[in-house]
This record gives structure tokens, sequence and C-alpha cells, in this order.
């Protein structure tokens, strides 16, 4: 049997694992197509599609032209691109990398809240310019240092108790922090079993002195920490997003920074991608930006483009795939496409 399968984002210079088709009679179609016609126009007749599901359009439109597509496969952890309930009612499994940076996305969390904590970049911004030291005197300790908390003794609130969250939170268990966590699907017991304190999300505002936010963007995320949120807050807490700009309403988070609500904020991910030149969040001191790096390293980024092929291989051997997103069809599919031999 013959089969076709379409990445719609293959990047030049980049492993996509296009050797695990070698025992397949496949033909392989790659390009890097943006719009809802150019992935129409490329995918008619796929078997199997590869694509950037947290950036290009599969959308109803889309998936209902791929009339003989068994599985979608996913390159990235978010999905917030696919129309996941049409991909269902057309019998595509779709699929993500939930797997792929888990390390470096709890590891940058963990990174902004040392280096907040640590008032890192206003003190060295302070030694570079003016060559301060807090040897010998107390004025460095009161205008830069101040106030400043013993690591072992703070609390991590932890939005979010996903793979990464969960990450997140057994590093931060190794600095000595105690961590609670807000995550209405996952079990008190599981988040107990990893040293972790459940607790409503009213409580986790108040009570943390970092808060984390580890969650997927959907219409329930969206927006879900606002001017109110930030008002329950301690004025001497950190706020930090690894998820998605859009999980958090950014004029709310300006605001409370400028009102100082918050003693700061770490951001990897903002509303805009690309960050425009005149968000204020640039020139506030107390913020670091990363520009959604922190899924990168040079592992991660090699598991990210190989691990969809992966999934794709699954679904032609008739196997349902791994990271499969919609279970619900799994018996159906399986009917449909399975390997009888």
């Amino acid at each position: 049997m013959s089969f076709k399968v379409v990445h719609t984002y293959a990047l030049p210079g980049v492993d996509h694992g296009d050797d695990l088709l070698k025992s397949f009679d496949a033909t392989l179609v790659k390009g890097v197509w943006s719009t809802e016609e150019e992935i129409i126009s490329n995918t008619k007749g796929a078997d199997a599609v590869i694509g950037a599901v947290s950036r290009q359009p599969f959308t109803r439109r889309v998936l209902e032209t791929l009339t003989n597509c068994r599985i979608l496969a996913g390159i990235a952890i978010g999905f917030e691109a696919v129309d996941l309930a049409a991909a269902t009612e057309y019998g595509i499994a779709v699929t993500n990398v939930p797997d792929y940076c888990l390390d470096e996305v709890s590891g940058l969390a963990i990174g902004f809240m040392l280096a907040l904590g640590h008032k890192i970049l206003q003190i060295d911004k302070a030694v570079r310019e003016k060559q301060i030291s807090f040897i010998g005197g107390r004025q460095a300790v009161e205008e830069i240092g101040y106030p400043m908390f013993r690591m072992r003794n703070q609390t991590l609130g932890i939005v979010g108790l996903g793979k990464i969250g969960t990450a997140t939170a057994l590093k931060a268990r190794g600095l000595g922090m105690k961590v609670i966590a807000y995550d209405p699907y996952v079990l008190d017991a599981v988040m107990e079993s990893r040293g972790v304190e459940p607790v409503n999300l009213d409580t986790l505002l108040r009570e943390s002195d970092f808060i984390s936010l580890h969650t997927p963007l959907t219409p329930e995320t969206h927006n879900m920490i606002g001017y109110e949120e930030f008002k329950s807050m301690k004025p001497t807490s950190y706020f930090i997003n690894t998820a998605r700009g859009r999980c958090v309403d950014e004029p709310a988070l300006i605001r409370a920074l400028q009102e100082g609500l918050i003693a700061g904020a770490g951001i990897d991910v903002t509303l805009h991608e690309p960050i425009g030149a005149d968000n204020p969040l640039i020139r506030m001191p107390n913020v670091i930006l990363t520009g959604h790096s922190a899924f990168y390293s040079v592992s991660s980024d090699k598991e990210l483009f190989y691990k969809p092929m992966t999934q794709v291989v699954m679904a032609l051997n008739g196997e349902w795939p791994l990271y499969g997103l919609n279970p619900e069809i799994k018996e159906a599919w399986l009917e449909k496409w399975e390997r009888k031999d």
C-alpha cells in the first residue's frame, strides 16, 4: 500500500525523521505553508500530515479537505491552532509532542525565580554602571537588594501541574521551597505523591512568593490571570509565565507592575510575538523577557522536529499514536485503519 505524507513546516537543515519512512511505500512532500489555501492545496490526498499545530491554521475548512488523512502530527506541545473538535468529527488523530522540552521550560522557570529573587539583573547593572558593592556599607543593600529572601523559606505556587509543572515542582523542592499547586484536572492524591500541596486558586495567589503558570491555552485558561488575580498576590511576589501569552491579561500585568501589586515578573511568552518595541514591559527593570525561548536546547530542538514522524509511522502501521490528543475516536479509528495482517 502506498502512502502520501505531507510536511507543512519542513525547515531546512532539520532532521524531520524522513528515514523512518524507508520501510513504507511512501511519497513525502515537504514545504512551509502559512495560509489555509496553501495548506489545502498542498495536502490533497494526504494519508498523514505533519504541521506546526500551535501556529499554522488547521481549521475546520482545512481539515474537511483531508478526506483520506488518518493523522495530523503536530510540531509543538500546544495545539491551539487546530480545530480539535473538527478533527475528531472527521476521524483524524491529532498528536503533539508533550514531552520534548520538560527540562528546558522547567529550568527556565527556576532560572526566573533565582534571577528575580536574587535581583541579579538590577545588581549586575549597578555593578557595571556604578561599581557598587554590598560589602562595606548598607546603601547598595537598601537601594537595590531590599527585600531579598532566602529561597528555602519561599513558597512556589504552580498553576497547572502537568508534565512541565511537575518538573518545575520537583526542581523547586530540590531548592527547599514549599510547593503548592492549583489544577482542577489533577487529583489531590497525585499532587501529594509529588510533594505538592493542592490548593484552590485564591489560596495560591495569596500565599505564593513565586507564581509560575504552566497551563495550555484553552477557552478556560484565556486571560485566566487578570487584574483581580494580581491584586490578590503579595506585593513581594513574582509572576512567571512560560505557558502562553494569552493565558494572561497583559494590560493587567503591566498595570500590576506599574502599581507595585507584584515585585516583578519573568515572561517568556507575550500577547504579541515578537514583542512590540512600544510595550512597557521592555522598559521595566524588574521584568525579565526571554522571547519564547524556554523550549529551546540542542537536544529539545532535535526531539521537537523528529518525534512527529514517529507518530506518523505508528498511524501508517495502523497503531493508535502514542501522543493522541483525541482518544475518544480511538476505537473507531483502529477499526478503520488497524492492520489486519
